[in-house]
């Protein structure tokens, strides 16, 4: 699975609720952003084994790319037959080579049950099995069409994501559940909060935090904001590929001196910072290359109690729901109509924070995830 802390958390909560014993395979070093470790990468040298009742077995892996590497074989196999769960939960894409790793192992036996995930959700269509030239059978089609029968479930984190996984050809009788993903919440702000350069008396600030890319939209925010009155302001927290144009955005006329760039906050850093904000805006626009597929900081500001506000890209409006508002994406005008709205109705504010809260504690919760997830892997495909 991924090193990821929530989803470290869910698996032990998962042990402990139903007094299991719990393993996590992971590869020896995984990238993940700098939110939860500063170099990018968690390792074996991150965890202290004394913290968490699982049992982390970190294995070599062949192949550098996230699609294609699996763990060194003979490695894989001698584990997987030490330990001989009764449960897998795969946190990778059920269609990634990882996932076919542990279908082929267990191709031939009914047990363990097996639940992998999906989150793409903007592939167009089935792969075809046959192509026009030798040897006229394409074989990574083949080998989903032989392997993907053995899963009991996948577990998807919005509707577009489950649509998405039965458009790549997962078989009908494979059940996939919507479960969304589990974010931390204000109980895990273990830091201090950022420091605003501006009064906040009389400003209004709005939060946005993402990689910084085209994709996550946040030029549309930037050109939201100069239609604004002077006193909303904006913090940005993140880092990517497009942080030096981001800089020479600031510098305009428009906006010099209304933005304060935080940088990359660490997650605890950014929980506690989010009650600073008096909205949330993930503006994600949909791309050839990437569609929003979830948004998990629009849940984790609900779950601090900010009101949030993303376009209508991917996920996001069924990740919203009542919670927040919706805007069409790339839309700098009706976003800014939002923001000001959303700042301004008290009554508006007030249902959107309490839906955010509720939707958080049902759905995007650790606990709440877990929940949903042991269900699903216990009973799936009875």
């Amino acid at each position: 699975m991924a090193l990821y802390p929530p989803l470290l958390r869910v698996a032990e909560v998962i042990v402990s609720d139903h007094d299991l014993e719990g393993h996590v395979l992971a590869p020896e070093a995984y990238a993940v952003p700098r939110v939860y470790h500063p170099d990018g990468r968690l390792a074996q040298k991150d965890f202290n084994s004394a913290s968490t009742p699982l049992f982390m077995h970190f294995l070599p892996v062949e192949g550098d790319n996230v699609e294609l590497f699996g763990f060194a074989r003979r490695a894989f196999r001698r584990l997987l037959n030490d330990i001989a769960p009764d449960y897998i939960w795969i946190h990778g894409e059920f269609w990634q080579a990882i996932s076919h790793q542990f279908l082929r192992h267990y191709y031939f036996r009914p047990k363990p049950r097996i639940v992998a995930y999906v989150a793409v959700n903007h592939v167009p269509g089935i792969t075809p099995l046959f192509v026009g030239r030798f040897p006229f059978l394409r074989r990574s089609r083949l080998k989903q069409i032989l392997l993907w029968p053995r899963l009991n479930g996948v577990v998807a984190c919005a509707t577009k994501s489950k649509e998405c996984a039965r458009r790549l050809g997962l078989p009908p009788q494979v059940p996939v559940k919507v479960t969304y993903l589990p974010v931390l919440g204000p109980e895990d702000a273990e830091a201090e909060a950022i420091s605003l350069p501006w009064p906040r008396t009389g400003s209004v600030v709005v939060g946005f935090a993402g990689n910084l890319t085209t994709q996550k939209g946040w030029k549309i925010l930037l050109q939201a904001l100069e239609r604004l009155p002077e006193n909303f302001k904006l913090v940005m927290a993140g880092d990517g590929p497009e942080r030096q144009e981001l800089l020479e955005w600031l510098a305009k006329p428009g906006l010099q001196g209304r933005v304060h760039y935080a940088g990359v906050l660490a997650k605890d850093q950014l929980l506690a910072s989010y009650p600073l904000f008096d909205v949330l805006v993930l503006p994600s626009l949909t791309t050839p290359q990437s569609v929003e597929q979830f948004g998990a900081v629009l849940g984790e500001a609900m779950a601090c109690g900010v009101p949030v506000i993303g376009s209508d890209s991917g996920a996001i409006p069924e990740t919203i729901g009542t919670a927040g508002l919706v805007v069409p994406e790339g839309d700098s005008a009706a976003l800014a109509q939002a923001i000001d709205l959303l700042t301004r109705d008290q009554e508006l504010r007030f249902r959107v924070v309490a839906a955010g809260r509720q939707k958080y504690h049902n759905l995007y919760s650790i606990r709440s995830y877990a929940r949903s997830l042991s269900d699903f892997i216990m009973t799936s495909a009875d």
